[in-house]
């Protein structure tokens, strides 16, 4: 007869035995937890440059806002931004104060996020799993790719997480039992989601709520959430800056926020966001790589087991709600799912310590023979496109990217054969110290490597650069990457009209901009500008996933100047049919 892993919160035994220690004891494992998170959160944080888009526009955001002294309205290059709201300016506004603005400082908000994350998953683990599940579930959420990768962005994303898990673990020891301390932690959690991303948090937590209570588990009571608190609190503590910013605004930061961040990333596919249905399940196998592998076979055990084990429904409600919510939006980004991965966290946990206390073989329960050929065959799929990426690449992160992929095939090898003998901690054990050193060598040695291909940044300092040389006006035209605006260090001009081009020519002055060679041909042959290529910049357009290469060139209007309609402008809207200034 199988053996079940008690899950049962605060009746598990386990979850404050001797066994965990006692006094500052059962604090070195969160602490050793943490440094571990943040090893790999921090790698390389300070030697690669922020990531085009979103990073720059919230450094911009904030370096503005600190130049000005005003801590209530983000502005983004000289104009205001609304896409989300203010706290996430506040948090990095304070990492920049302490760690300098940098994108090392920019980032540090995310990566304390992250980390703190990985020990709110212990913290709860131990009261769904005990101790050794606290452990394994902190151990999986530090070392997978995805969970990394945003705790060391600087976005909304990782500090919105550990708010929602926050709210989720509040619901948890609710759902449980009467505490004025869980329901403030759960209305605090709420607001300061909101003031984060909006009222994406409360959805997922709602979607996820739901879900967990179709699945059979008991939900929280109303008197014990304290509705009249939470309220209260929502008035306090959220309403204002939204009530103050959207006067202000004269309703714009509503009209933005809501309708066209929210309702039309809901209805629309933006800026080619765009996904296949089921995008959510199979790209966050992809990118929660290894422990995904388990989540099929966990899910599958979890289900069966829904009724008589409650925790389970909860943690199936965690996952599969925010996935159904989610993938009903026409705009699909998986950092949206980031909030529900600790429920795969703890899910792989809850099958691992299953699987040790039997002391079966996965290939023994439902899936499992599917989660074996999972980890073997994405694990040496993903090996193999390193080896052919290495060999297109320059020596040192060539040489790299074979240690990493022989760290992968290895640990696949490793915890194939563990998994296979009934050892499932020993085998998660060894998965995460290989994926830690992956993660770290990757983005501590391999990206900052690669840094000299990216074309932002050095255009942003070459501008700077031969702005205080020439002290002629920087312009952007049909290169527009807020990467440029954060190297620069000062609100730039951007145009793609030709008028508007045009306007910063008047009078005989020079400006001095990024142009391909096609774009030169334009201006020269269609609006008889001069243009002087000065700088030759090549490297890699990330958000366009192209290499390309660049001229930082001197642009003056020519010499003479027929009438009006004659002018230049007036030519190429003729030949051109009011297209604008280059393509």
């Amino acid at each position: 007869m199988e053996q079940e892993v008690a899950i049962e919160g605060q009746d598990d035994p386990r979850a404050d035995s001797p066994d965990a220690g006692a006094g500052w004891r059962r604090w070195r494992e969160p602490a050793a937890l943490a440094v571990l998170a943040l090893a790999i959160n921090l790698a390389g944080n300070d030697r690669t440059g922020l990531w085009d888009r979103d990073e720059p526009r919230y450094a911009v955001a904030v370096r503005e806002m600190r130049a000005r002294g005003d801590w209530f309205l983000p502005t983004y290059n000289g104009e205001p931004r609304y896409h989300k709201p203010i706290l996430i300016y506040w948090l990095m506004g304070l990492t920049t104060a302490l760690a300098g603005d940098n994108p090392f400082g920019a980032r540090l908000a995310s990566s304390l996020a992250g980390a703190a994350a990985v020990v709110g998953v212990w913290w709860l683990g131990r009261r769904l799993l005990g101790p050794r599940g606290g452990r394994l579930a902190g151990l999986i959420y530090a070392t997978a790719p995805i969970v990394a990768v945003e705790s060391k962005l600087a976005t909304t994303d990782a500090t919105l997480a550990l708010w929602l898990l926050g709210a989720q673990a509040s619901l948890w020891v609710l759902s449980r039992r009467d505490s004025r301390l869980a329901a403030a932690g759960f209305w605090a959690a709420l607001n300061l989601a909101i003031l984060t991303k909006g009222p994406v948090g409360p959805a997922i937590v709602a979607a996820a709520s739901a879900v967990a209570w179709w699945c059979g588990w008991p939900v929280p009571p109303r008197e014990r959430l304290r509705w009249r608190w939470g309220i209260a609190s929502l008035l306090l503590v959220s309403a204002p800056w939204f009530a103050a910013v959207s006067i202000a605004s004269g309703g714009e930061f509503l009209r933005f926020a809501v309708g066209d961040q929210l309702l039309r990333r809901v209805a629309v596919d933006r800026e080619t966001h765009g996904g296949f249905p089921g995008y959510y399940p199979t790209v966050a196998t992809l990118v929660f790589f290894p422990w995904s592998a388990l989540i099929p076979a966990a899910i599958a055990g979890a289900w069966a087991r829904r009724r008589s084990q409650p925790a389970l429904a909860y943690l199936l409600g965690w996952s599969i709600g925010p996935m159904i919510l989610l993938e009903c939006s026409r705009t699909k980004l998986i950092h949206y799912y980031l909030p529900a991965f600790p429920s795969w966290a703890l899910l792989a946990g809850w099958l691992i310590l299953s699987l040790a206390d039997e002391g079966v073989n996965i290939r023994r329960r439902p899936l499992g023979r599917l989660a074996m050929a999972m980890l073997v065959g994405i694990g040496l799929s993903i090996a193999a496109v390193l080896i052919a990426g290495a060999a297109f690449l320059p020596g040192g992160v060539g040489l790299l990217l074979v240690v990493i992929a022989t760290l992968v095939a290895g640990s696949m090898l490793v915890g194939l054969t563990r998994f296979q003998r009934g050892e499932g901690r020993r085998a998660a054990h060894a998965l995460a110290a290989c994926w830690a050193a992956i993660l770290v060598i990757a983005t501590g040695a391999v990206v900052p490597m690669c840094e000299s291909f990216r074309t932002s940044r050095i255009v942003g300092e070459r501008l700077r650069a031969l702005a205080a040389n020439t002290g002629l006006e920087p312009v952007m035209l049909e290169y527009q990457e807020p990467g440029v605006v954060y190297a620069l260090g000062y609100p730039i001009a951007e145009t793609r009209d030709p008028a508007g081009f045009f306007s910063h020519l008047t009078g005989g002055r020079s400006v001095l901009t990024a142009l391909r060679e096609n774009e030169i041909e334009v201006m020269r042959e269609h609006f008889g500008l001069e243009v002087t290529p000065v700088e030759r910049v090549e490297g890699f357009w990330i958000t366009k996933g192209k290499y390309q290469t660049l001229f930082l060139s001197v642009v003056t209007q020519g010499e003479s100047r027929p009438d009006d309609e004659a002018t230049p402008i007036a030519t190429a809207r003729g030949a051109a049919g009011e297209q604008p200034l280059v393509k």
